[in-house]
């Protein structure tokens, strides 16, 4: 920011100096309407903050600032169905079949996949505390972040199997065998894509799991009051939903559709019954050899 601003200080900044420093970006790359309005949106608070503590007293020069009329669109976004989430938990290792199964029946993002420890999950819910991004632990996003999403029992069975391998009292449950939180992007670049593209079907990254949650509620006849808490977005203009009780077993029975078509899909296929094999290999329980195979393929 300092070297398009240049040796304007803050409160010297006016809103046509943001307007030239969101098309120099847009210029300078590819960037969507939906990513510009996120650099928005951060300068914005960088003005807020600023004004709170006193840095200037005028107006954010940010807010009357307009998107780049040329820039792109953003590209259809994709998501898994459940049938291709089952032919992806099939081929993956008991680690990465965890952490998929979390991001797919309970719509985790990637930094609260890393961050998420054993002292948030119950064996009936999941509970968001913290996020981690690159070495960074945060709080979660908003109120509506830190709400508990139901476990469905074809998650709990993966976990618990997950878990054993271990038997750990707390800590991250996602890591490389030494403590340390899981690096996602590796563990996706080495392990889950390869594994997906294998059996010919398309990486849509770890929010395409996320986004699963949500069309496969939605597919299924939940309400989209129901994806929203499921997905624990906020909306400001729809406080209610917050305190309506009736929500949470509304949410229970939508999840419980989930296992159902799961069940059916599966044909009494238990997902966690076994180690599945990869590359003609199998993943075993044993310590050493997970944190030996783990650090090789994400380290």
């Amino acid at each position: 920011m300092a070297t398009r601003i240049g040796k304007l200080r803050v409160r010297e900044v006016r809103t046509v100096d943001v307007s030239r420093m969101l098309r120099a970006i847009a210029a300078e790359n590819d960037y969507s309407k939906n990513t510009l309005q996120h650099v928005k949106s951060v300068l914005s608070g960088i003005f807020t903050f600023a004004k709170n503590e006193g840095a200037f007293d005028g107006a954010n020069p940010v807010q009357g600032a307009l998107l780049p009329s040329k820039a792109r669109e953003a590209k259809e976004t994709f998501a898994y169905d459940l049938s291709q989430i089952l032919r992806i938990l099939d081929v993956l290792p008991l680690l990465p079949k965890a952490a998929v199964a979390t991001a797919a029946f309970v719509g985790l993002r990637e930094g609260e996949l890393r961050g998420l420890e054993w002292q948030d999950y119950n064996g009936t819910e999941i509970t968001v505390s913290r996020p981690i991004w690159k070495s960074f632990v945060n709080r979660p996003k908003s109120r509506a972040s830190r709400n508990s999403v139901p476990v469905i029992p074809a998650l709990a069975a993966i976990l618990d199997e997950y878990r054993r391998m271990h038997d750990p009292k707390s800590g991250v449950i996602f890591h490389t065998g030494c403590g340390h939180p899981m690096a996602m992007d590796k563990l996706a670049q080495n392990v889950v894509r390869p594994a997906i593209e294998a059996i010919k079907l398309p990486w849509y990254g770890w929010h395409g799991f996320r986004r699963a949650i949500a069309s496969n509620l939605y597919a299924l006849g939940a309400d989209d009051k129901l994806v929203q808490r499921v997905l624990r977005h906020a909306k400001p203009h729809v406080t209610r939903e917050r305190y309506i009780t009736v929500f949470d077993p509304a949410v229970l029975d939508a999840m419980q559709k989930v296992q159902a078509t799961l069940e059916e899909l599966g044909r009494g296929q238990q997902l966690a019954s076994s180690v599945l094999p990869i590359g003609g290999k199998l993943l075993k329980a044993r310590c050493g050899e997970v944190a030996e195979r783990l650090n090789a393929a994400v380290c």
